[in-house]
């Protein structure tokens, strides 16, 4: 087990599987030596004996020393480990990014290599397997398979999609291969995982989180935002809310439109969720965006052990993401120096201007956000006339221009420094914007707008000679999460 990452003995680790604390979901996995099966801590089966466990930090580890995974608690559905930005050292972290690189790719066979893996890191596939061998004791290889075994376990137990199918969305070249690798790692048909609960009508998927998550902030937030045509935040007659909105995704072949209905199921720690049909083939992709947007794979005992002096009354509170980064990064320059209503407005009439349409179920969603290229093909006459001044114009088709001829990538990764510099090189985005833009889109925990006005108002420096300056100092206590403070210090503004 990686003591590095979760600071954790074996005896802790079975301590928090006796006490099912959901906080621990998804931080460990624990093998049962009588059985060879692996679980989540939060699993409800019997509690084995601890001399029976071995431990691991993830299931290609636990798969890599002949375990297989629970049909109970599904190992499937746990969240993904967080990643520790100020407490590890640099080939730790470049072993994480690769992890969060891979888990992004389609598992289509050929998908991609681990050359291209090594080229994106920019180390040598020798030097790649050797930092994830010696940091998560896997290969990506064997991670790689891993992931496939666990996305097809859950196609059979969500959906009713045939086992042709299932292999061909799980990476597999055919069907024989699929059952092949199933009854070798898992010592199972995929049947028998079928048999245990696939879905009739609409699939829905769960996403699971550690608690505690205050949902309520999150929906306020994503309503408080909800563009008309893009994305509706919906009352259920059972009480809650339903979040349903237009995604786009880029993919190596294009763009793939479609829409998702998030629902939260708080005593289970989950997030349900339904998508539409042509987004079963880049599910992975998907999964990964969704869990980025509502930060599900944020570790809560780091979080509040560094906060809850400051911020008792917030627990929970997450930072939401971006369900696409150029789309984030344009409504940032659209909300600079208005209020979230006005931005709201303008992006409302970008999307009905520019956007794309798309038939989905709900009269209410009508359009996809505009991408880059819509955007740098649009003229300042059009601009102009949805209201939009000459400034904020140049600063969306510098925009525009950086992503789509510049390379500029505004999804989460390594080199988060260096991409706030590029925007901050671009006409009419500041500071403010930068840090708003990696908080969000490039999910850096310890992005600080020192420039909010809430901030500093919150903070009791706003009128003072410096006040960023003031605001900055004052923020050290809380590196290297910031960002999560930053949102506390908004909500505690708004209540």
């Amino acid at each position: 087990m990686d003591n590095t990452l979760l600071n954790l003995s074996p005896s802790a680790c079975y301590q928090a599987l006796r006490a099912r604390d959901a906080r621990f979901d998804g931080l460990f996995f624990f093998g049962v030596r009588s059985t060879r099966v692996y679980c989540r801590p939060v699993c409800k089966a019997r509690t084995p004996l601890q001399r029976n466990c071995l431990f691991f930090t993830h299931p290609a580890q636990a798969e890599g020393a002949g375990f297989r995974p629970c049909l109970r608690c599904r190992p499937e559905l746990a969240p993904g480990p967080p990643v520790q930005w100020s407490s590890q050292d640099a080939s730790q972290m470049l072993a994480h990014q690769a992890l969060a690189w891979m888990a992004q790719r389609a598992p289509q066979v050929g998908a991609w290599q681990v050359s291209d893996l090594a080229a994106h890191m920019g180390v040598s596939e020798r030097h790649l397997r050797r930092i994830m061998h010696t940091h998560l004791g896997v290969t990506p290889a064997q991670y790689r398979q891993t992931q496939r075994l666990l996305r097809a376990k859950l196609l059979l137990s969500t959906t009713t999609l045939s086992m042709e199918k299932v292999a061909s969305l799980s990476g597999f070249s055919t069907t024989r291969q699929f059952n092949r690798a199933f009854a070798l790692h898992y010592q199972l048909k995929p049947t028998q995982c079928r048999q245990r609960g696939a879905a009739q009508g609409p699939a829905r998927i769960r996403l699971s989180y550690r608690p505690p998550f205050d949902q309520q902030a999150m929906l306020d937030f994503w309503r408080q935002r909800a563009v008309p045509g893009l994305e509706w935040c919906e009352p259920q007659a059972t009480g809650g809310e339903a979040f349903t909105r237009i995604v786009t995704l880029d993919l190596p072949g294009g763009l793939c439109n479609g829409w998702v209905r998030l629902q939260f199921d708080a005593p289970a720690h989950q997030v349900r969720v339904q998508i539409s049909d042509h987004f079963w083939p880049h599910l992975s992709t998907l999964l990964m965006r969704l869990r980025w947007a509502l930060d599900l794979d944020a570790d809560p005992l780091a979080l509040e052990a560094a906060l809850q002096a400051d911020f008792a009354n917030h627990c929970g509170v997450r930072v939401p993401g971006a369900w696409h980064g150029f789309e984030l990064a344009v409504r940032a320059v659209l909300g600079q120096q208005v209020s979230v209503a006005a931005a709201r407005t303008y992006a409302q009439r970008l999307v009905r201007a520019l956007g794309t349409p798309v038939t989905t179920p709900w009269a209410e969603l009508t359009h996809a956000f505009p991408t880059a290229a819509q955007m740098l093909a649009a003229s300042p006459d059009q601009l102009g006339a949805l209201g939009i001044v000459k400034q904020r114009q140049k600063a969306l088709h510098a925009l525009a221009h950086a992503v789509c001829q510049g390379g500029l990538d505004l999804n989460p990764g390594a080199n988060v420094a260096e991409r706030v510099q590029a925007l901050m090189a671009l006409p009419g985005i500041g500071a403010w914007t930068a840090q708003y833009i990696a908080m969000r889109a490039m999910r850096w925990p310890d992005a600080f707008p020192a420039g909010d006005l809430v901030v500093q108002q919150r903070l009791g420096v706003r009128h003072t000679p410096n006040p960023a300056r003031a605001a900055t100092a004052l923020a050290q206590r809380w590196q290297p999460w910031r960002s999560y403070a930053v949102l506390r210090l908004w909500h505690t503004q708004e209540t």
